[in-house]
């Protein structure tokens, strides 16, 4: 069966890439230095694949069809879409047999997910997943979200199909090592008069409220309430679908920086969701050690 070897989230402000030199040296490095340390991560562990869970941008739907939640089940998507991100337009090597048994388990858990063999990727997904393999070789299922058009699924509701992503992954016999991520938020305003503010406060207080697993906290946040740290703070969805995908482990915030050149709060938090093994590598490595000192 699989297992999540790699969870981790990361804000996806396109201005990461299209506007890198932008913001103050020490904040970029410490943002992609987080983002470095978990592509080292991914190579270390063997991903095999990976399930990028973003929100959707107008990118392959609008308001005559707009699903809360939709699985690429392609064997390949598009990306990115946008002409001027930096990023080489490429198609992506899907999963489709990891997809599909996602859409089948989290149907058979109770909720109704749309689904594309062909979903175009746009910063949202792409920004994130070129830090993760700059090949762009690791095979990726896409799950995009609703975080901008009301009714949005309520915030406790993207945490539990989190915790159903997590068991499908988890019952899926045809990998072994599979990574979850989270691409969005933190606070930010897009489209009105805000644009460029950043709610450091609410950034910190929810980082805060993950690392302490203090979640009811957020969980029952109403959309309005939400709403004051901006209409992009809604992608914290996808940060406590990661969340729900490997309870109980809780994360560590890697990095934190409010960007104001990427009119974002940027962050990078990990799950540790594989500290047995990591134990059971250093005490093997300590023994390997003392039985080689002890050899005459």
């Amino acid at each position: 069966m699989a297992e999540v070897v790699l969870a981790y989230c990361a804000s996806h402000a396109p201005m990461m890439s299209s506007a890198r030199m932008a913001a103050p040296e020490e904040q970029r490095n410490n943002f992609f230095g987080a983002l470095d340390a978990v592509r080292e991560e991914a190579v270390e562990r063997g991903v095999q694949a990976c399930v990028v869970l973003s929100n959707e941008h107008y990118t392959n739907f609008f308001l005559e069809n707009f699903p809360q939640l939709c699985i690429g089940l392609g064997e390949k998507n598009w990306g990115p879409t946008e002409e001027w991100l930096p990023i080489d337009k490429v198609w992506v090597p899907g999963h489709a047999g990891l997809a599909n048994h996602i859409a089948r388990h989290t149907l058979e858990a109770g909720f109704d997910p749309a689904f594309s063999h062909q979903l175009e990727l746009d910063h949202g997904i792409m920004t994130v997943y070129y830090e993760l393999d700059h090949s762009m070789k690791i095979p990726l299922v896409p799950i995009v979200q609703n975080c901008a058009v009301p009714p949005l699924v309520p915030v406790r509701r993207a945490y539990e199909f989190g915790k159903a992503l997590g068991d499908a992954i988890r019952s899926y016999s045809g990998l072994q090592r599979v990574a979850v991520i989270g691409a969005g938020g933190l606070s930010h305003w897009i489209g009105n008069p805000r644009v460029g503010d950043i709610a450091e406060d609410f950034d910190r207080w929810f980082l805060e409220r993950l690392e302490r697993g203090e979640l009811d906290q957020v969980l029952d946040i109403p959309d309005d309430e939400l709403e004051l740290a901006g209409n992009g703070a809604h992608e914290i969805r996808s940060w406590l679908a990661v969340a729900g995908a490997v309870d109980p482990v809780r994360p560590r915030t890697l990095a934190y920086e409010p960007v104001y050149p990427w009119i974002t709060g940027m962050a990078v938090a990990r799950w540790d969701t594989t500290p047995d093994r990591e134990q059971t590598s250093a005490s093997v490595g300590a023994q390997d050690t003392r039985r080689e000192e002890s050899l005459p």
